[in-house]
């Protein structure tokens, strides 16, 4: 990725992981590598992530926690940063300040990886994807983005992912697969 060996490390989620165990819910905020070799414009080398460890969580106390910190981030910025907000709105995207009201309004739709490969096929023929939807495969932006923008028209959580595309350290499915 970097063209040249990189030695990389995690070494500050190791070290909050164990303060977890003590402290129940902890979190870091630091520079985060990305050791996959991707290239596309959506993905980064180096940037800066918040990683919250939750001792005895399971995945749905996850999911809680994104969408109450993703919702927590937005209600701060529309209390204090409104006039950005509204210049935001003014010059870049028409109807922002709503989007982020509903985001705020209601619940995060959450579906399962395999309800979600359901979903998308049978909206295949009028969504014309460029990559054809089968389980198993690692959805695309053009499947997220549908999921999210034309079937939920709101932020959508996709879980329970199959085993042959999960990082190497997540955790398997009930079902093993």
């Amino acid at each position: 990725f970097f063209g040249k060996p990189a030695y990389l490390t995690v070494s500050g989620q190791l070290s909050v992981e164990n303060y977890c165990c003590a402290l129940s819910s902890v979190y870091t905020f630091g520079p985060t590598f990305r050791a996959e070799n991707s290239h596309t414009s959506r993905h980064l080398a180096e940037f800066w992530m918040i990683e919250p460890e939750l001792a005895f969580a399971d995945i749905y106390d996850d999911m809680d926690c994104a969408e109450d910190y993703l919702k927590y981030c937005v209600r701060y910025a529309m209390e204090h940063n409104r006039q950005d907000l509204e210049f935001f709105e003014d010059k870049i995207e028409k109807g922002l300040i709503k989007r982020l009201e509903n985001l705020l309004a209601e619940p995060f739709a959450r579906v399962s990886y395999t309800e979600a490969i359901e979903i998308l096929q049978r909206e295949s023929p009028k969504a014309n994807f460029q990559v054809p939807v089968e389980w198993g495969m690692d959805m695309g932006s053009e499947h997220e983005r549908y999921l999210a923008e034309k079937v939920n028209k709101k932020p959508t959580i996709v879980y329970n992912y199959p085993k042959d595309i999960k990082a190497f350290y997540m955790r398997l499915n009930e079902d093993n697969k």
